[in-house]
């Protein structure tokens, strides 16, 4: 070889081994770059499955524990209304029907404050229940709820009641004073149930877990089969570096140990669930990540070995490597097709839709792909005609109420970069669908073009749940009215309204009267649907803004909004809409198949923003309602501070009572009674009360405060000792030893089941006579548990305790049980003696009622005479008795004299 020839070789081979050189580290370096970068997207498809499920998963947790609380609480509500700490048997009945919802929750009991069981679920199983405060993780759970009484998630824990492992949650139960209860428990299965976190897809890839506060955890997926590796799993907390983890909230970490396995080093993803203190924990093995990334790094490997072979061996080999190349991209093509088609059959079975759309820079959405469920929820079974995009085939199915959110949320998420979500309803051939759209932003094309990624859902019969739970938890369940809670949200709009737009609000209190006796006579059935149509037709006559609510029994509300500036004229609009409820409920109601009409009692208050407390509003109304109710019922009043004032001062009146009857400031004074000669036969004990500082009070005002209390029973026990006490005295007095004593009798003490052992022993324990003991009722007693008084008036009848019927004429009496009632005197009202000579339709009434006492064999009284003249027409008429002031006032026992009458 010449110089120059040799030179040449040389220095094509220096060049050549140059190039091998440089090529051998250009190989290197993109080697390592795309061993860098594969890796970095390996870690970052980790990171996106495991926040994306953990979120998932997270999501539809807080829905459901939400929907836990809003049931547990409402059903708390129900169990004290009810009143279930004196009746648990009521308890059991109303917690054994919730046992049978499809809610996913078991084990239903309801606990008093020491941790004992008043009612449950499972009682009929005779189950073991346990002692709360000591059975293990279930009291801390216990403790919390009563601590901080709000709503709480216990330990899982092996609940042998049901045979089932369950998660306790628990809620406070307020009495009807507003203070602590009990706590109402229920346990959730589990597995879940029916729960999202239960049904959800997930990968062998990942695992899921949920994390406490305190380092223990409330579940795994997938659970253990082995009932001691639930126990294990359960009863100990996780390693003080993953609950550091946990507590530093959200985010995608690595440490070098597992929630379970402690020897793996694994990836996590931590989302806290808002409200609660819980944390959904996704994890993923590192060793899985690696796997990944080797084989996302075998194809470019592959590539880049045959490119540097086909470089090596030069043309020679080029068409060798060409062809073997096309066997391989045909092979990698069938193996795309195949994993394609696998897809395409994974994304058939999980119950959600899957979608990818290529985003253009002018707003076009061109779809490409679709799984088979994403066309089935969007109807999309025949093929869409070529001048219809899917985009505006889903456009022109968005409901008209969800269709601006839905395109606000799209051009936030397409100009932010941001993920979208919405839920809303489309409107399909075969009727509404709720549905949710999830969808993120994927990898950008180009500068023009972005790829995005999502998930659609079928979420109508969730939402028909959320609907039914919302019903439970804020109408009312025999009207669907709303109830008190959401009558409290809407009352707080209202005042807040009032004060934003000066202009009034009115609340108005309605009472059915008597309804009572109405249901007691044709039965609760008949009574309930009356309610219903009472609650019906006030609807009606409301505007769309206004709210007719039911608080309970027969008491409803109407909340009416946006009335006048002014107090005048917003006080003339409620006058229009009370007469228009006037006209409304005076219609007949058919109950029990005959017509029956109605009046209402109703307070009004009326809503400027002043006051601003809803149950001080609520107050004033109640109270105007008492006050229409104490002015003859089937009439309104309006709320006035007066009122108020009078209610405070006869609390005070009616404390100053209670040590009243204990003292000497209560006395008995004697009316006489005389016969036709003006001989006096007996006398009726009146009770005085002669105040420190008030001095006289009169009965007609102490009489009624008492009534509304047992006062009234104390206060009549207390007459009827010193009567018979007189009687006792009497006895030796050769005047007075005929005489009669009557004591009047009040509604509370005749109703009493006592009542007639009380006047028993009350006679034996004074050795008074029972036949010169007269007790007076009044006709409006025998009007409920006529049976039971009758029975009760017997029994005293037969050791000679006689009866008067007081005001008689004035009630509701009928010939046919006055027959079987056993009095011995008929009292001829005041009113009616009064007026006898000025009015002839009462002197028609005295004569019938006389001449109906003589046809029964009773004695006939009248009260109230305080003339001559009325003295002899009743004398003329056959009256028998006379009281009055004409004869006598009511004195102390040391002021009557036989002689002054």
């Amino acid at each position: 070889m010449s110089p120059s020839v040799a030179a040449v070789h040389e220095n094509r081979e220096s060049v050549l081994r140059t190039f091998a050189r440089l090529f051998f580290i250009i190989f290197m370096i993109a080697a390592m770059l795309i061993a860098f970068f594969s890796w970095q997207r390996a870690v970052e498809q980790s990171r996106q499955q495991l926040s994306h499920s953990s979120q998932l998963m997270a999501q539809g947790m807080r829905s459901h524990l939400l929907t836990f609380e809003l049931v547990l609480t409402s059903m708390a509500e129900e169990l004290v209304y009810r009143d279930v700490f004196n009746d648990p048997a009521a308890g059991d009945a109303l917690l054994a029907r919730a046992q049978e919802t499809e809610m996913g929750l078991v084990g239903y009991g309801l606990l008093d404050l020491q941790g004992g069981f008043v009612a449950t679920s499972t009682r009929d199983l005779r189950a073991p229940l346990p002692d709360i405060v000591t059975h293990g993780q279930t009291s801390e759970s216990f403790r919390r709820v009563v601590e901080d009484e709000q709503f709480h998630i216990g330990r899982p824990y092996y609940f042998a009641a049901v045979g089932e492992w369950i998660i306790p949650l628990r809620v406070p139960v307020y009495g009807r004073d507003g203070e602590l209860a009990g706590v109402l428990t229920a346990g959730n299965q589990i597995d879940g149930g029916s729960a999202s976190w239960a049904r959800m897809p997930t990968s062998s890839d990942y695992s899921l877990s949920v994390v406490r506060n305190d380092g223990f955890l409330n579940y795994v997926h997938p659970l253990p089969a082995d009932s001691a590796d639930l126990d294990k799993t359960f009863s100990h907390r996780v390693n003080l570096e993953l609950r550091d983890m946990v507590h530093r909230g959200q985010g995608f970490q690595s440490l070098g140990r597992d929630l379970v396995d402690q020897r793996t080093a694994t990836y996590f993803w931590v989302e806290p669930l808002q409200d609660y203190e819980l944390s959904v924990v996704a994890s993923m093995p590192r060793t899985q990540v690696i796997q990944a990334w080797l084989h996302s790094m075998l194809t470019p490997m592959t590539l880049w070995a045959f490119f540097a072979l086909v470089t090596l061996l030069g043309y020679y080999n080029a068409r060798r490597l060409l062809r073997k190349a096309d066997y391989d991209v045909r092979d990698k093509r069938e193996a795309l097709q195949h994993s394609v088609a696998q897809y395409h059959e994974l994304t058939r079975l999980i119950p959600i839709g899957v979608y990818q759309f290529r985003l253009t820079r002018d707003g076009r959405h061109e779809m490409t792909y679709t799984s088979e469920r994403f066309r089935d929820i969007l109807g999309l079974a025949d093929p869409l005609p070529p001048s219809t995009s899917l985009s505006e085939h889903v456009y022109k199915q968005l409901h008209g109420d969800d269709a601006l959110a839905f395109f606000k949320q799209q051009e936030f998420a397409t100009k932010n970069q941001r993920e979208f979500y919405w839920e809303g309803r489309l409107v399909q051939p075969t009727g509404e669908r709720w549905v949710s759209v999830h969808s993120v932003p994927g990898k950008a094309i180009d500068e023009n073009t972005q790829l995005w990624n999502g998930v659609v859902a079928d979420i109508t019969e969730r939402k028909a749940a959320e609907e039914q739970i919302n019903l439970l938890a804020y109408y009312d369940a025999l009207t669907q009215l709303p109830n008190r809670r959401l009558l409290r949200q809407r009352l707080e709009r209202a005042i807040k309204n009032s004060v934003e737009n000066i202009e009034y609000a009115a609340l108005l209190f309605i009472d059915v009267d008597k309804f009572k006796q109405l249901n007691d006579s044709f039965g609760h059935a008949e009574g309930d649907r009356m309610l219903r149509e009472v609650g019906g037709r006030l609807e009606d006559l409301v505007r769309d803004h206004d709210t007719v609510a039911r608080l309970g029994g027969d008491e409803f509300v109407v909340l009416l909004t946006r009335l006048a500036t002014c107090d005048d004229r917003a006080a003339s609009q409620v006058e229009v809409v009370l007469q228009k409820i006037e006209r409304l409920l005076n219609e007949p109601f058919e109950v029990g198949g005959q017509p029956v009409r109605i009046t209402l009692s109703t307070g009004i208050a009326l809503i400027d923003g002043a006051e601003q407390d809803i149950d001080a509003v609520l107050q004033q109304a109640d109270q105007a309602m008492y006050r229409a109710k104490e002015a003859g019922r089937n009439t309104q009043c309006f709320y006035d501070a007066h009122i108020q004032q009078l209610i405070t001062e006869q609390l005070e009146l009616q404390q100053e009572l209670r040590e009243a009857i204990n003292t000497e400031q209560l006395q008995l004074h004697y009316q006489t009674k005389v016969d036709q000669s003006r001989q006096v036969a007996g006398v009726e004990a009146l009770i005085r009360w002669q105040h420190p500082t008030r001095g006289t009070i009169s009965p007609g005002v102490f009489i009624p405060i008492a009534e509304q209390t047992d006062d009234i029973v104390h206060l009549g026990d207390k007459i009827l000792q010193r009567a018979c006490e007189q009687l006792v005295a009497w006895q030796n007095d050769l005047e007075r030893n005929t005489w009669t004593i009557a004591v009047n009798v009040s509604v509370r003490q005749l109703r009493a089941n006592d009542f007639a052992e009380k006047v028993l022993i009350t006679l034996a324990e004074t050795g008074a006579k029972p036949d010169r003991l007269v007790l007076e009722i009044t006709e409006s007693m025998l009007m409920v548990d006529t049976e039971q008084v009758i029975e009760k008036m017997a029994r005293l009848k037969r050791v000679g305790v006689k009866f008067s019927l007081d005001d008689f004429g004035t009630g509701y009496s009928s010939l046919g049980y006055l027959n079987r009632l056993p009095i011995d005197e008929l009292k001829i009202d005041q009113s009616f003696v009064r007026d006898m000579d000025a009015d002839e339709h009462h002197h028609v009434l005295i004569r019938t009622i006389l001449s109906l006492g003589k046809t029964l064999s009773l004695t006939t009284i009248a009260e109230g005479v305080e003339t001559q003249e009325q003295f002899d027409t009743l004398k003329a008429l056959g009256c028998e008795l006379f009281q009055g002031y004409y004869f006598s006032r009511p004195v102390p026992i040391g002021e009557l004299d036989i002689d002054t009458v």
